[in-house]
């Protein structure tokens, strides 16, 4: 649970890193700089998907690494290299399709309660 607890802090702090830097360094307005941090995150998780550098840190971290924006890119980036040679897309968007409306619906039910 410390080792949760840590990954998901680690996550936070390099995503607030990233923002500041956007922030700072490229003088991004605040919807910006949180837009191409969760996009830098995205993409790091992508990438770290075929090295199995990402099931590392999840043996490791445990429930800390799914933070839902990179597991969602870890899931379809492991999905396509499965199915590489049947048609990536269509698995890609199988696999993932219950959790943007799992995503989706909880994000209406926390609306309505905001």
């Amino acid at each position: 649970m410390l080792k949760a607890f840590l990954a998901g802090g680690l996550i936070a702090i390099v995503g607030q890193a990233l923002h500041d830097m956007y922030s700072i360094w490229f003088h991004m307005n605040e919807a910006e700089a949180i837009r191409w941090m969760n996009g830098t995150l995205i993409v790091c998780a992508a990438l770290c998907t075929p090295t199995r550098l990402y099931r590392r840190f999840t043996q490791i971290a445990g429930a800390g690494m799914i933070v839902p924006m990179m597991s969602l890119a870890n899931i379809w980036s492991a999905t396509a290299l499965e199915y590489r040679n049947e048609g990536a897309a269509e698995h890609m968007f199988f696999v993932g399709g219950s959790i943007i409306v799992t995503l989706v619906v909880a994000s209406y039910v926390a609306a309505l309660f905001l």
